[in-house]
């Protein structure tokens, strides 16, 4: 494992990355906790990959609505300390 992902995998709910692995396109509800307070710029970053679904940003959180493999994607941010799994919103597919 490289350094890269094994920075990702502290980034990110272990549960996101089990259900990407399960089926990619299944859709959750994610909370994405930030560095610093979500600024402008920070929000509009993470709704291109997800929709922004509130923004707390005395937590320095922003709760969003994303494919599960995307949220991989967002967690390679800088600004990105964690991303914690809310629900699973779409049932995931059976092998």
């Amino acid at each position: 494992m490289s350094i890269n992902e094994e920075r990702l995998l502290n980034k990110i709910d272990y549960r996101i990355i089990e259900i990407k692995n399960i089926s990619p396109s299944a859709e959750v509800r994610a909370i994405v906790i930030t560095n610093k307070q979500p600024s402008t710029e920070i929000v509009n970053d993470i709704s291109t990959i997800a929709k922004v679904e509130l923004i707390m940003p005395f937590l320095s959180t922003v709760k969003v609505k994303a494919k599960a493999k995307d949220l991989l994607t967002l967690a390679e941010k800088d600004y990105v300390k964690f991303i914690m799994l809310e629900e699973v919103l779409a049932k995931l597919e059976e092998f």
